[in-house]
This record gives structure tokens, C-alpha cells and sequence, in this order.
């Protein structure tokens, strides 16, 4: 691979949130790594992984068009924050505020933290 083929943290999440944008169920799948992980900054004991992590991903992102509208993203090395409005098809909106971890151009952690 050559410094043309690098892909940035950012790039990654950006592509997560415009696949979220477009439903793009298998490209979300895609942009995770095998292990990832999904947690709630303010409930640590409730860390999703492996088959845990892919039914919350289907059921609370794809399977109700989970979408960040308006995101902002900054990213500090593998660190990527995403913020906005997340909404989905169920009619739920509240403030996004997303952490999450790039490892060899996959997400491997995604963190809901909170104002």
C-alpha cells in the first residue's frame, strides 16, 4: 500500500455515516471490525460484543434507519466524534454524541456518551 491508498479514521466514520444516510445495511456491516464493541458512556457494564454488538446493530441502527442528521466530525489519530441529531424511522431524536475507535480502516469501538 502506498500513501495514496490510506484511508483516514475520519474517512471511515464518514462513510459509516453516509451509509447510515442511505440505509446501506451491508456497507454499516461492512465498516466494522470482527470484534467491535458498543457501549453507553454512562452504563460501562453494558458492553456489546461480538453477536451482541451485530443484533444491536441491526436492531437500533439498520432495521430502523438509524441516521445522524447534520453530523460534525473531528477526529484526533484513531478517535473519531460524531455529533448531530440522531434519528430514526421509529420516530426517536435526541442529541448524537458518538466516540469511536479506527483500527486498520475498521471501527472496532463505538461509544454513546452524553452533555
Amino acid at each position: 500500500m502506498n500513501a495514496s491508498d490510506a484511508i483516514t479514521p475520519e474517512q471511515v466514520v464518514t462513510a459509516l455515516i453516509r451509509a447510515m444516510d442511505a440505509n446501506d445495511a451491508d456497507r454499516i456491516r461492512s465498516l466494522f471490525a470482527e470484534h467491535a464493541t458498543q457501549k453507553y458512556e454512562r452504563w460501562y457494564a453494558f458492553k456489546k460484543s461480538g453477536d451482541k454488538f451485530r443484533a444491536w446493530l441491526e436492531s437500533d441502527i439498520i432495521a430502523v434507519h438509524g441516521q445522524v442528521k447534520n453530523p460534525n466530525i473531528k477526529a484526533d489519530g484513531n478517535e473519531v466524534v460524531v455529533t448531530g441529531t440522531y434519528s430514526n424511522n421509529d420516530g426517536y431524536s435526541s442529541p448524537a454524541n458518538f466516540l469511536l475507535l479506527v483500527e486498520n480502516r475498521k471501527i472496532v469501538s463505538w461509544t454513546m456518551r452524553y452533555d
